[in-house]
């Protein structure tokens, strides 16, 4: 369900976002009302574009007890795809009239506080549009797709019609993810609103068993285990 700004005609940008990004290899678009996250989170904006791209599922099927060098590929392609696919829309919402920011697919911001975040969370954009939920690893689930997905985030005040929310997981009793983890960084909690990443997970210890592991895979390889043995998506 989409809820309608008054005064506007956001339907009529919606598609023109929705149509540009599948039109340049986007596999589903979302759009969200960040009005409830603290002003300063949000960079001043009141939407979000969620940019989402499934992953390969022949590539992951591969992965057995680590991650394969095609794996590591092509995540990193899928970071530049949705990378360019964020500055394309981008471009168009500004030359509409709309100043917007694109959120990288993949960096980390200098957060002497939280040296694992970015400048803003996609998967927090993506569960207000509604395209899925926080799963006991934290990384975002689709409701269709699972986790075998990347997501980027463009952030605007264009009149976007946008989606409902998520407010639950539906991970239910399902613990596969955590027994997957080689960091046993994964703390097995179910996700609710609010909750902080690091009820949900170590991201330290998470990074530190990818640097030690897998550097014959590559300079910043990910693990990807948590994501290919969950249920949802295969």
């Amino acid at each position: 369900m989409k809820k309608v700004i008054s005064g506007h005609q956001p339907n009529v940008l919606n598609d023109t976002i929705t149509n540009l990004g599948q039109s340049l290899g986007a596999t589903a678009i979302g759009f969200s009302d960040l009005t409830i996250l603290p002003e300063q989170k949000r960079m001043g904006f009141d939407r979000a574009i969620t940019i989402l791209v499934k992953l390969s599922d022949g590539i992951l099927n591969q992965i057995g007890e680590e991650p394969t060098q095609t794996y590591f590929s092509h995540y990193r392609s899928v970071n530049r795809l949705l990378d360019d696919i964020s500055l394309r829309l981008l471009l168009t919402l500004e030359a509409q009239g709309y100043p917007s920011v694109a959120i990288p697919a993949s960096q980390s911001v200098a957060d002497p506080d939280d040296p694992y975040t970015g400048a803003f969370q996609h998967k927090t954009a993506a569960v207000l549009a509604g395209l899925g939920w926080i799963g006991r690893s934290a990384l975002f689930v689709h409701q269709r797709y699972g986790p075998r997905v990347r997501l980027a985030t463009v952030l605007t005040n264009g009149p976007l019609a946008v989606g409902e929310p998520v407010t639950a997981s539906a991970c239910g009793s399902c613990r596969v993810c955590v027994s997957a983890c080689p960091a046993q960084a994964i703390e097995g909690q179910l996700w609710t609103p609010g909750m902080r990443r690091n009820q949900l997970y170590d991201a330290f210890a998470c990074s530190q068993q990818m640097k030690e592991a897998y550097q014959h895979i590559g300079r910043g390889a990910v693990c990807g285990l948590c994501m290919v043995r969950c249920p949802i998506g295969q």
